[in-house]
């Protein structure tokens, strides 16, 4: 079958989908006698929110396969440490300014190393700026504040980084040149060793993530005689979801770092001899990558009020099934395949709530679809190869 053939195939199959699916939903609306109005606001707003949640982890998936070619099974573990580095900074701040210098050397050294790896920071002016702004940040805010959400996301955000960066040094990089299934097998022992790790360092057990903060406090607005309930979360997530594409998309199209990501993506040995340096590009990659799952990673710890060793199993799953719906390796995509996700999800339990326990097993029927009909995803492009 030739490729236009397929193209139009999954095409048709995409438009048949998605007609059916209005369809059906329609259906049981109608059914459902007491499926008002707000009722399908609340379930909008859950639904934009979770999908959210799905698509800034998302991110990082199709980042690192676009640059390498590597579904990285470990993205899911990276997004549940970014929720205990946020848990531990509000719960243990302030400290002892012993342990607090302490940490701020280990953290700040390891922190220092790696910007200056990523961002090529030679000038000695500039590196003891940065230095000085990480050292004295970081012991101020373990040593003094007793932090906040806002501060313990940023804080999370860069820690999480690093240890991104530290993952592909160790794991993938030394395989770059193996094949393929290496660096998958690699990257799958990389998933149950942080699982693992995870449950010796911080305990097997759930513990509540109890952030007073405006974003879990209960609101509500009402429509008619109807009262619909949310929290700032519910606002928050998309919102800074659609910030960070937006960023992203800027510093990937716009920046010359950005430009040797796009160049890296296209053919790594060409980008190479033109004079991109490929690990640090690799290395950023996996920076920014790992930063979109701390924010995910938090922000998901406030929204659901728990978080364990094992919590990044499951998001980081149906994140990779988002990926792969949107087109692994489109950033859009990427976004389209989590609020699909999301949707579909929160509808699925709201018009069929006796089909809530088998939510998940949507999720993986639709990516079924999507590789049998659409393997390059709704929104990827066609990679055939031409002879």
């Amino acid at each position: 079958m030739t490729a236009s053939k397929l193209a139009s195939r999954s095409t048709l199959f995409t438009l048949l989908a998605g007609l059916l699916l209005v369809v059906l939903i329609g259906w049981r609306i109608a059914m459902l006698g007491d499926y008002t109005f707000a009722r399908i606001v609340q379930d909008f707003l859950n639904a934009l929110t979770l999908g959210s949640l799905y698509a800034l982890i998302a991110l990082g998936y199709t980042m690192v396969y676009g640059i390498i070619r590597l579904i990285n099974f470990a993205h899911g573990e990276i997004f549940m440490l970014g929720s205990y580095f946020a848990f531990y900074a509000m719960t243990l701040t302030p400290m002892h300014w012993g342990l607090a210098l302490l940490i701020t050397v280990l953290l700040g050294g390891t922190v220092l190393l790696v910007l200056r790896s990523l961002f090529n920071l030679e000038e000695p002016k500039r590196t003891a700026a940065l230095a000085l702004l990480i050292f004295a940040g970081t012991f101020f805010l373990l040593a003094f504040r007793n932090m906040g959400w806002i501060e313990a996301l940023l804080l999370s955000m860069l820690a999480t980084g690093v240890a991104g960066v530290l993952l592909e040094a160790v794991a993938y990089r030394p395989l770059r040149g193996a094949p393929r299934e290496s660096m998958l097998i690699t990257a799958i022992a990389a998933s149950f060793f942080l699982q693992n790790m995870g449950q010796l360092l911080f305990g097997p057990r759930v513990q509540g993530f109890n952030a007073e903060t405006i974003l879990n406090r209960p609101l509500n607005f009402t429509i008619g005689e109807e009262t619909v309930y949310y929290t700032g979360i519910l606002i928050v997530v998309p919102t800074v979801t659609a910030v960070l594409l937006f960023v992203l998309n800027l510093f990937v199209s716009r920046t010359k770092l950005g430009k040797a990501m796009r160049a890296t993506a296209q053919d790594a040995e060409v980008a190479q001899m033109m004079g991109v340096n490929v690990n640090q590009v690799i290395a950023l990659t996996f920076f920014i990558g790992s930063i979109l799952a701390a924010a995910a990673g938090v922000m998901y710890a406030i929204r659901f009020g728990q978080i364990h060793p094992l919590m990044g199993l499951i998001p980081g799953i149906k994140a990779f099934t988002a990926a792969v719906i949107g087109g692994i390796g489109s950033l859009p995509g990427a976004v389209l395949g989590g609020l699909l996700l999301g949707f579909i999800e929160i509808y699925v339990v709201s018009l069929f709530p006796t089909l809530s326990a088998y939510k998940d097993v949507f999720a993986f029927v639709l990516l079924i679809l999507i590789l049998l009909f659409r393997p390059s995803g709704l929104v990827g492009e066609d990679l055939t190869e031409k002879v």
